[in-house]
């Protein structure tokens, strides 16, 4: 312990020894100086940029990084980011409520953009076996209740992958209203699809009144398996300009999702 003492006490006393600041300046040739001015130079220079850079890069960083500001970006223009940053920055959750937004929006530019955007975000989501994608398809789809029959939600999810959540076709050019038609089993269980427009429940072989505007037609659903389904649709615009799709759909999670789609004809 005197030893410690004895050391700490001859410590301080060289420190008298030291030169004072004033040799030091005196000592001091132009080259030092330059020295010192560049060091204080340097110094000042990277506060300065650590500090401007840092607000302003960060900013972007920022705003990305969240969900809700990045999503209300996306409601501007879909086209902002490539579908498949948009699920994997927004999440399930998020790209559903894009998705919703996006369908109820009817101008002509932006349905010029978002036809493309949707129909890739569907496909993502459905490619993904988890919980989440699978429950906001479902969601999405208005087929999330467990309780409603398959036959319903097959349906509705059909209607909704090719028509939107809108189910909606535009009148032809006389103003005739779109109706859709529907091909059943006898013991297949009728209910409400959301189709904005006259609804016809048929049996397969039942004859069918002659269309007066555009139609849509829901044909039997074909079950390969309990889990898997097969249902076509076909849209017909005017006489002259529809098509047909065959969708394929895999039940996951006790919810249908549509995992591929076939182009049967168009005119």
């Amino acid at each position: 312990m005197p030893q410690l003492v004895e050391s700490i006490r001859t410590f301080f006393e060289g420190l008298g020894t030291l030169p004072s600041w004033q040799r030091i300046v005196a000592s001091m040739d132009p080259v030092a100086w330059a020295l010192i001015l560049l060091l204080g130079g340097a110094v000042v220079v990277g506060l300065f940029f650590s500090l401007t850079t840092r607000r302003s890069f960060l900013q972007p960083d920022e705003i990305e990084a969240t969900p809700q500001m990045l999503l209300a970006r996306l409601k501007q223009d879909p086209t902002r980011l490539p579908p498949v940053a948009i699920v994997s920055r927004l999440g399930s959750d998020a790209t559903l409520e894009l998705l919703e937004y996006g369908d109820q929006i009817r101008t002509n530019e932006w349905r010029y953009k978002w036809s493309t955007v949707r129909e890739e975000l569907l496909t993502i989501l459905s490619a993904q076996n988890a919980f989440g994608p699978t429950y906001a398809l479902a969601r999405y789809y208005r087929s999330a209740d467990r309780q409603e029959p398959d036959t319903l939600r097959i349906r509705r999810t059909a209607l909704i992958h090719k028509l939107s959540q809108l189910r909606y076709v535009e009148p032809d050019a006389s103003g005739h209203a779109a109706e859709l038609r529907i091909r059943a089993h006898p013991a297949e269980v009728e209910g409400d699809l959301g189709f904005e427009g006259e609804t016809l429940w048929l049996l397969p072989d039942e004859p069918a009144p002659a269309a007066t505007g555009p139609l849509v037609e829901l044909e039997l659903i074909e079950f390969r398996t309990l889990q898997d389904a097969d249902v076509r649709i076909n849209i017909r615009r005017s006489p002259t300009v529809g098509g047909g799709f065959r969708l394929t759909m895999h039940k996951r999670h006790g919810m249908w999702v549509v995992t591929d789609e076939q182009i049967e004809w168009v005119s």
